[in-house]
């Protein structure tokens, strides 16, 4: 009887684990859009380890100081739309797996252009802090 109750005890303690860093981890990912769509690369660099890979929607490869050149360039030029929906949190002990969908409103070439479609970014525990290991997207055509 003890065992069980210890077990029990343990499985809300990690239950409270991964429901805190699910919520910080949507954080993150909220804040990620909020600094792409500023082009504030020096925020992001906070939030990507530097390990990061990145593969866009159109199959364009770039590593972390790639990645961050090209927000910083603001090669992407958003018109005020940039978020995720449907977000799904998998917390693997020191690692987690954030999936979702993303809408995107950009100017390319003066036209107006909107996009969805998933992602699926890796996160991992460094000291303490989450940090993106890895991300990808995939556009969704209507």
């Amino acid at each position: 009887m003890i065992l069980g109750a210890m077990c029990l005890a343990a499985g809300a303690q990690d239950g409270n684990a991964v429901n805190e860093a699910s919520a910080m981890l949507l954080s993150l990912e909220n804040a990620w859009n909020g600094a792409e769509l500023k082009h504030d690369a020096k925020a992001l660099d906070l939030l990507l380890a530097d390990i990061f890979e990145y593969t866009d929607s159109d199959g364009t490869f770039m590593n972390r100081i790639q990645w961050l050149e090209h927000v910083k360039k603001g090669v992407d030029q958003y018109d005020g739309q940039l978020g995720n929906s449907g977000m799904t949190v998998r917390v693997y002990g020191n690692s987690a797996v954030v999936t979702g969908q993303y809408r995107e409103r950009t100017k390319v070439k003066g036209k107006i252009v909107v996009e969805s479609g998933r992602f699926t970014d890796v996160w991992i525990l460094q000291n303490g802090t989450w940090k993106c290991a890895a991300s990808q997207s995939t556009a969704i055509r209507h």
